[in-house]
């Protein structure tokens, strides 16, 4: 696994969590285009017609009919890179997300399975380079320009190496497949252009005070790039600032975003920002994001909830007994007008007045969409009020994901607007240089 801080001479391997046991499978199937280009162990579980199955009963992990500790699958170093990866079916995408679904990966390198929590874990050891041609076109569509995907690519192996969080540790691994971390859906969207976005850039990455930048990432920041202590809190990094998505020409006069006037004035705009649909237009996006995302508005967007559903939403989601929801006051927002702090008002069942707060926009975003609502940047109408209580709320917003650090449809828009890859990380990184730590 990787050390945090540590600056890897050559290239690393990685691990990365495929199941988790918040998944909660009970089950996992494999499919060998090949089994002679594996070493499985133990030999008990040598699969039958090309297809490894195994199961949890009563806790313990079962395969070919046997009580096995753990399965590991190794790939022989004679086969080639690239080729006959093992198949894992019924994998997870977009957890906890409303894109959710359910994939089958096509995984390079080995794979541990054992059980967790009373669940499946598996997880994927390969080296962090051919993980990275993975991502690249996981996270983006093979359609993009090379230079986003050299971006794409250099970023998230920035972030990887930088390893500050170290979220899944105590599980034996690095990172997960998903958006949590990032995405890392195997070799089914593998391209050409994205081995070749590695290879061109191979042990790349973007540092600052000789230390590897936290390069984060997100879909769309809307125009306005977000601050790392706004999202994350600690100490601000000098290379995630409040700066437009846009070349120096744009000019916007109500500022900060952060002021409620302001960010509603931003989201009801649409600004020529790189991200922007007068760049990117959104009819085209389709073929730019990534493959399990689903095509809609994202620079701009609106939900309406009726009363009822919105006081279903937040007694689920916030564990409290609303007859009527009467208002959200915004407390706090950051520099990209993302709510970071507000105060729910409401009726209990009792017809009493009460009130409850929620910090941060990864709460926020999780509490005003049944699964996870694009980003905090947005704000709210109320209507059809009687006795002052609305009948509908109509959320406005901007952008999608928290917005800090590299924009990947920014991005798209700089690389089909002629930037190249080192031009696209300094706008998102400012103050960063592009360093190779090993060839």
């Amino acid at each position: 696994m990787l050390a945090k801080g540590k600056i890897p001479a050559t290239e690393p391997l990685i691990r990365v969590g495929i199941f988790l046991p918040e998944d909660q499978m009970q089950s996992v199937t494999i499919d060998f285009p090949d089994p002679d280009n594996y070493r499985i162990s133990p030999r008990s579980c040598w699969p039958q017609s090309k297809t490894l199955t195994a199961s949890i009963e009563n806790g313990q992990l079962i395969a070919n009919g046997r009580e096995i500790a753990k399965i590991t699958i190794q790939r022989n170093a004679l086969t080639g890179d690239y080729k006959q990866p093992l198949i894992v079916h019924n994998v997870t995408a977009g957890r906890g997300f409303h894109w959710k679904k359910s994939i089958s990966s096509s995984l390079l390198g080995d794979l541990e399975i054992r059980v967790a929590d009373g669940n499946m874990l598996v997880i994927n050891e390969l080296p962090l380079e051919q993980y990275l041609s993975c991502v690249a076109t996981s996270e983006m569509s093979a359609e993009c320009p090379a230079a986003l995907i050299e971006s794409q690519t250099i970023v998230a192996r920035a972030w990887m190496l930088a390893n500050v969080e170290q979220k899944h540790r105590k599980l034996g691994f690095d990172v997960c497949n998903d958006d949590c971390c990032q995405r890392y859906h195997g070799t089914g969207f593998l391209t050409p252009q994205a081995i070749t976005g590695a290879q061109a850039t191979r042990g790349q990455v973007i540092m600052n005070n000789d230390q590897i930048c936290d390069a984060r990432y997100s879909k769309s920041c809307g125009g306005m790039m977000e601050t790392f202590e706004s999202v994350w809190g600690g100490s601000p990094l000098p290379y995630m600032q409040n700066i437009f998505d846009a070349d120096r020409n744009l000019e916007w006069d109500k500022l900060p975003l952060s002021a409620e006037n302001n960010a509603r004035d931003w989201i009801d705009s649409t600004p020529n920002c790189f991200c922007s649909p007068k760049v990117v237009p959104e009819k085209e996006l389709t073929k730019y994001i990534g493959g399990v995302d689903e095509a809609g508005r994202y620079f701009r967007w609106q939900f309406d909830y009726s009363q009822a559903e919105l006081t279903q939403l937040l007694n689920q989601k916030l564990q409290i007994d609303a007859n009527n929801i009467i208002d959200i006051k915004v407390i706090k927002r950051g520099g990209s007008g993302r709510l970071i702090d507000i105060k729910i008002e409401y009726l209990d069942s009792a017809d009493v007045a009460r009130s409850i707060p929620v910090h941060s926009e990864y709460n926020i975003r999780q509490t005003f969409h049944p699964s996870f609502l694009y980003s905090s940047a947005f704000y709210i109408e109320k209507s059809d009020i009687a006795d002052n209580i609305p009948d509908k709320f109509s959320l406005y917003g901007a952008g999608w994901g928290h917005g800090a650090g590299l924009c990947q449809i920014g991005a798209l828009g700089m690389a089909l607007q002629g930037y190249k890859t080192a031009a696209i990380l300094r706008h998102y990184y400012p103050g960063s240089r592009l360093v190779t730590i090993y060839s």
